[in-house]
């Protein structure tokens, strides 16, 4: 989420933030997205910035959502979708297994029954996927920049700002072709001298297909994320089809459910086009979400296209009652 300026610091003020949630400001489905959740608000180890919450933010999120929002699944979407109200969707990405271990004790705690997109070969072969494997190189860097050249416009710094510097690769990893994208890895590995991330450090990564299926026992939603979080857009037809459907394919096996639902990786708005909606109307998919902000108003105006917004760990309390109260304003960017 965008950190609001004055407008939100008035507007959420502790003399407003009791009552401000009451008035009538919006109504529609507002769905939010978390990732990673900690007990820090740093990752020594790996990609900062997909640390949405540290335990304690998490939970008083979830007070708060409770105390003033229809706390709603996808389903409600389809099922009466122009019902008057605030509703809030609770979503995690990927499938973390601090998700199971942090996340899902709080849930229960609060009543939320929450929405999962899994991406299931990770759960299948628990290894470090690319954005985590990027932060590590930086972090484990030996150089002190990249110079530009086949993938890189520009010199990255390494020795300076890390976070900066992993952020940089990744977008330039996400604007590759998919078939390019291991000899991107490659080339970082050897131009930082960190080498390639051992794959034994993904090992406790996931949640485990156990914890998933307690989850699901306790009242949590399940849908697909893909097998291996390709930027689908980069992808040809026939790989777009393998990753949906083999998340597909896993989810039965392993839940016993259909994947009604699904997340776009990355979710912006070039990395989904007409080649993967076409494929996940054919796999039974019902609501795909991508998340590049906003909210539903009434009725969903493309199922295939449902906003959501994305909590970050650097959403501090007035920013986030700021989204939750004023979305138009401040759930989008």
């Amino acid at each position: 989420m965008p950190r609001p300026g004055v407008l939100a610091q008035s507007l959420v003020g502790a003399a407003s933030t009791g009552r401000l949630p009451k008035l009538p400001l919006w109504r529609g489905t507002l769905t939010l997205v978390y990732h990673r959740i900690h007990d820090d608000a740093v990752d020594a180890t790996f990609d900062s910035g997909v640390v949405s919450a540290t335990r304690a933010t998490l939970d008083e999120h979830l007070q708060f959502i409770t105390r003033h929002f229809d706390v709603v699944t996808p389903e409600a979407l389809e099922r009466d979708p122009r019902r008057l109200g605030r509703r809030v969707i609770v979503t995690f990405d990927d499938g973390y297994r601090d998700n199971y271990e942090l996340a899902f004790p709080l849930l229960r705690r609060h009543g939320v029954a929450a929405t999962f997109f899994l991406a299931t070969g990770f759960l299948d072969e628990p290894r470090v996927p690319w954005w985590d494997e990027l932060a590590w190189m930086v972090k484990h860097s030996q150089a002190p920049v990249l110079q530009p050249g086949r993938w890189l416009h520009r010199p990255i710094r390494l020795d300076a700002n890390r976070r900066a510097a992993s952020d940089e690769l990744a977008r330039v990893y996400k604007s590759l072709a998919t078939k390019d994208t291991e000899a991107f890895l490659d080339f970082c590995a050897e131009a930082a001298g960190s080498g390639r991330c051992p794959p034994t450090a993904g090992a406790r990564l996931w949640m485990t297909w156990q914890m998933a299926a307690e989850m699901r026992a306790a009242g949590m939603v399940f849908g697909g994320h893909t097998a291996t979080h390709p930027v689908l857009a980069r992808a040809d037809e026939e790989v777009q089809r393998w990753e949906i459907e083999t998340c597909a394919q896993r989810l039965r096996e392993q839940l016993g459910i259909a994947m009604r639902y699904f997340a776009y990786p990355v979710g912006l708005r070039d990395t989904f086009d007409v080649t993967t909606r076409r494929i996940l109307r054919a796999a039974g998919v019902e609501i795909a979400f991508s998340l590049y902000g906003g909210y539903v108003r009434g009725r969903m105006p493309d199922r295939y296209d449902v906003p959501r917004a994305s909590v970050g760990i650097g959403t501090d309390a007035r920013a986030f009652r700021a989204a939750l109260t004023l979305p138009q304003l401040f759930a989008r960017w």
